[in-house]
């Protein structure tokens, strides 16, 4: 039997994936961290279900040879139920995939709307047609997570549309403001619940957006990230949940753009365990450490020529990593083009690697945009490679290397945030 699982968590934002075969009459345990409640996706033998956990919840699955799965512990009811959900096509995951679905493909916001409630109903009156069988407390806590969850997934879907898929949604005025007002801001009950934590993350998007669009906006562009970051949501959010939302995204700025990460950040913490699991996390989640080997590729160029890592061995090398899906990596290219003439007749590469993109777009691209820096591709068993290899959890992503091959910074400043002035410091060690 092949039973996967993925746990999302949100404080600090990591996935846990575990992919593993079980023999017939064997068992496995399995320990998960859990700071709130929360769900976790099972595949068995390619079937999704979902499994819920409480902090210190003890659960035992025991599969039989006719695909059913006996439920026993801490949660079994409410386990039972979301086992029958996924055998009627209700499982979190199918529900969701509906809701991506209108989002990509409903032209109106109206439309999109409709379905998003449609699903909200759906899954509201699976709550209620089956609470004999669940627990009090499960049930009206689950309604109000659902709520979170609907709200959050409008929100998301409205900035989605328009940043990814250039669609412009006519909103009425007061769509937005009665939306957010539907559900309580600040629940301390669900600090580190997914569909929570992304609520707030879409509210805090929805608020800085809304301020950028007054004389409020300030030129920030040489303050570290996770500083502007910290005074907007000690602005927005007090307390506990203030806390717990700067670890939040303190946590994905590590994790995705670590060279936009500032100590000082930390001042703005009133929890001192907060405080102190941030300035850990950020010692212990280096995953390619400076010092260490720039990772092995062999590439092809526009031209069709094989290019290997190696080669570059001289040089002070920025690697950046794309897509054509990726707008932002698009707002990168100008500045990547004026690193290049910036350092023209100097030991610089800017080297760009595109990702899970077709090769004809790729040249297309490179032609549309005028792209002049080392222009590789990646296949699809080279992206799988990279992303490894290089820890991309996200892009643009941007790596530095010096002239011998090793990693200065992964997740380094991007073109357009500064990259040049590292590049300055390793050319003048260079010379020394």
């Amino acid at each position: 039997m092949q039973i996967k699982f993925e746990k999302w968590s949100s404080i600090p934002i990591e996935v846990t994936i575990v992919d593993t075969l079980l023999n017939p009459e064997a068992s496995v345990d399995i320990y998960l961290k859990n700071r709130s409640m929360d769900y976790v996706h099972l595949d068995i033998n390619q079937r999704n279900l979902d499994v819920f956990m409480l902090p210190g919840s003890v659960d035992t699955l025991t599969f039989l040879d006719n695909d059913s799965i006996v439920f026993s512990g801490d949660l079994s009811p409410i386990n039972l139920f979301l086992f029958q959900n996924a055998k009627k096509k209700l499982s979190f995951n199918h529900l969701n995939q509906i809701t991506a679905m209108a989002t990509h493909g409903e032209k109106d916001y109206v439309r999109l709307n409709e379905v998003n409630d449609s699903v909200l109903n759906i899954r509201l009156n699976n709550l209620e047609l089956n609470k004999s069988q669940l627990p009090d407390w499960y049930v009206k806590l689950e309604k109000e997570r659902l709520q979170y969850r609907s709200v959050a997934t409008k929100l998301n879907s409205i900035s989605y549309r328009k940043e990814m898929l250039q669609m412009e949604d006519s909103i009425p005025d007061d769509f937005l403001a009665d939306l957010v007002k539907s559900v309580p801001l600040e629940n301390e009950k669900f600090i580190g619940e997914s569909s929570y934590m992304q609520f707030l993350h879409e509210y805090a998007n929805l608020k800085n957006r809304e301020k950028n669009k007054t004389k409020e906006k300030v030129d920030s562009s040489d303050e570290p990230t996770s500083i502007y970051m910290a005074r907007e949501i000690d602005e927005l959010f007090t307390g506990n949940i203030k806390d717990a939302f700067l670890a939040y995204r303190t946590s994905m700025i590590i994790k995705h753009v670590r060279s936009e990460y500032d100590s000082a950040v930390l001042d703005y913490f009133s929890d001192d365990q907060m405080r102190n699991f941030i300035k850990e996390y950020y010692f212990s989640s280096v995953a390619l450490k400076p010092g260490s080997g720039m990772p092995y590729f062999f590439l092809i160029n526009e031209k069709g020529e094989d290019v290997e890592s190696k080669d570059y061995l001289g040089n002070v090398v920025l690697v950046n990593f794309w897509a054509d899906w990726c707008k932002p990596c698009i707002e990168e290219f100008p500045y990547e083009n004026a690193l290049v003439e910036k350092y023209h007749g100097k030991p610089v590469k800017i080297v760009n690697i595109c990702l899970e993109t077709k090769p004809e777009r790729w040249k297309e691209y490179i032609t549309k945009y005028g792209l002049e820096m080392d222009n590789l591709y990646a296949d699809e068993v080279w992206t799988k490679n990279l992303k490894i290899k290089y820890d991309i959890k996200g892009i643009p992503h941007s790596v530095l290397i010096d002239w011998n091959g090793n990693i200065v910074e992964n997740r380094s400043k991007t073109a357009s945030k500064g990259a040049d002035e590292l590049i300055d410091k390793l050319l003048e060690e260079m010379e020394l």
